[in-house]
């Protein structure tokens, strides 16, 4: 259980901060001054400080400085009811994880916290080499084939080095643990370690979770955003599947990396990047830049120094370490006595291709102790292994849907996921220790759908958006850009797309408005329900616009 002090004198926000977060079965200590607050943190063992800026004895500020003497890590979230974007600036610098703005909105307060205790863990939780895997913890890097003994070498020469590293090897071979390494055995340890999966967030929201926004930046940015290049100040940002960027975050992640600095989404600030970026994917970059999918110039500077994991299947006698070491975890986190893994299970294991490497090695080990009834693990109570056919080479997501082609131009329909797929989908995802599992899942089912709806609607995309029911720019995965990406035919009969190359976010925000007016008549309360926006939210941004 995580455990979260909430530090505010107002009666009803502690109440409402409190039971939010005791609904998520979190245990929350109080506390209503400055004082009692760094008294609580001196004495107790606390993951998360969720801190008013407004204090009877003190400014919430001071009390931030005052952590950061002790506990250099703990995640802190400000409140506060001031709108003065100096306080967020003053917030930031001192080393706040992020700020809310009151009246609190429990969704994002409930978002907020997750991602600290995830970041908490990240930073805190020791990464070891292990060549035992009964002296091993669960973070540990486990492996003493010669491959392996590479990685640990590349790992001691550049942890100390801030320079870019990028680190390459198939799904689920360990990219994150090798980075947590490299951070926790560099000299940014006393900083922050925050990562991001380029996969997983679609485009339109990836820009604003990396640089932040301003308030007004675009229709649903009601309040300034810090994003991670500065919450991550002084520490280092991890940009898993940095292959999966759009070209034009790839410009902008160039120019941070180059030029050490950024804007906001819709911000003329220069914000100074003071950030280690460890990059890692499981694409063949070179090959991505010889077909223009990935600019050459960002490749070379990512490509400072590259670690390669191997694949499981690549790792000898590995195997069975890692076997052993995913035993003894599962038997104690499940209660288990397994204590006996006989030859022909171990021969099983060994002769399987692991696709999913080790993640996969992981979740199989653990289902099978957990449906094992004494202490020996016997082949039957293995879980089906079936080798999928090319997954080595298949873009993550697509394993469990493998056996069947993905919709293609010429109209062949998509086959339906039925409850086995189901279980599938959510049992890969359930093998990694992805701190967004829900957004994996739901994005990777959205990605279905919106290809469904398409297929048919005849590819009418404004009939598709009309009838899912929602703003395609609150989905969660890629499939958002199927639908935002609208054609209007102008008087001269070419179609343009939405979006082009070099568009600011003001810009895409404006078009899409005119095209909502063009396409309902001029009324502009259908415009505003066809955006998934209020009335009075259009007729603002329309004013702002200058449309």
């Amino acid at each position: 259980m995580s455990h979260i002090l909430v530090v505010d004198d107002e009666p009803a926000d502690l109440n409402l901060v409190r039971h939010a977060l005791e609904k998520q079965d979190h245990a929350v200590i109080v506390a209503e001054t400055a004082k009692d607050a760094v008294g609580l943190l001196r004495k107790k063992s606390i993951d998360v400080v969720v801190l008013d800026v407004l204090l009877p004895d003190g400014d919430g500020l001071q009390v931030l400085r005052k952590i950061r003497e002790f506990d250099k890590h703990l995640p802190v979230i400000l409140m506060t009811s001031s709108s003065d974007s100096g306080t967020a600036i003053r917030a930031m610098k001192f080393g706040a994880l992020d700020y809310l703005q009151k009246p609190i909105d429990v969704a994002e307060l409930r978002q907020g916290v997750s991602r600290a205790l995830e970041i908490r863990r990240l930073t805190e939780a020791p990464v070891e080499i292990a060549f035992d895997a009964g002296k091993s913890d669960l973070h540990s890097i486990i492996g003493r084939c010669a491959r392996m003994q590479e990685v640990y070498k590349s790992i001691g020469i550049v942890a100390a080095q801030d320079v870019t590293v990028l680190i390459r090897g198939e799904s689920g071979t360990g990219k994150e643990l090798v980075a947590r390494a490299l951070y926790q055995y560099g000299d940014r340890v006393q900083g922050p370690f925050l990562a991001v999966n380029c996969a997983a967030i679609p485009e339109t929201l990836l820009e604003s979770e990396l640089f932040g926004h301003e308030k007004g930046a675009f229709t649903s940015a009601d309040r300034k955003r810090i994003g991670k290049f500065e919450q991550s100040a002084g520490g280092t940002l991890f940009l898993d599947e940095i292959g999966d960027m759009s070209a034009v975050l790839q410009s902008k992640l160039l120019r941070v990396l180059q030029e050490k600095q950024f804007e906001r989404v819709g911000g003329n600030e220069t914000i100074k990047a003071d950030v280690r970026v460890i990059a890692a994917t499981h694409r063949n970059l070179e090959k991505m830049v010889a077909e223009g999918q990935f600019r050459a110039d960002l490749y070379y500077r990512l490509n400072g120094f590259t670690i390669n994991l191997p694949p499981l299947r690549q790792r000898g006698s590995d195997i069975e370490l890692l076997i052993e070491h995913f035993r003894r975890h599962a038997c104690r986190d499940l209660g288990k006595e397994v204590r006996v893994i006989p030859p022909e299970t171990l021969r099983q294991l060994k002769e399987y291709r692991w696709p999913g490497n080790i993640r996969e090695l992981q979740n199989v080990v653990r289902q099978a102790v957990l449906k094992t009834p004494g202490p020996v693990l016997l082949p039957d109570f293995l879980p089906e292994l079936k080798s999928i056919e090319g997954s080595m080479d298949a873009e993550p997501g697509r394993d469990w849907q493998a056996s069947t082609p993905p919709d293609d131009a010429d109209g062949s329909t998509i086959p339906a996921m039925d409850n086995e797929g189901f279980d599938t989908l959510i049992g890969r995802h359930l093998q990694g220790d992805s701190p967004n599992l829900y957004d994996d899942v739901i994005g990777e089912v959205e990605q279905r759908l919106v290809e469904h709806v398409l297929q048919a609607t005849e590819g009418d995309k404004v009939e598709a958006a009309r009838r899912l029911g929602i703003n395609p720019a609150l989905l969660r995965s890629r499939a958002a850009l199927k639908l935002l990406d609208l054609e209007s035919l102008h008087d001269n009969g070419h179609a343009t797309p939405l979006i082009r190359p070099n568009m600011t976010l003001a810009e895409i925000e404006s078009e899409a408005i005119r095209r909502a007016i063009d396409q309902t008549n001029g009324c502009r309360k259908q415009a505003a329900k066809l955006l998934g926006v209020s009335t009075r939210t259009m007729q603002r941004r329309v004013k702002e616009l200058g449309i």
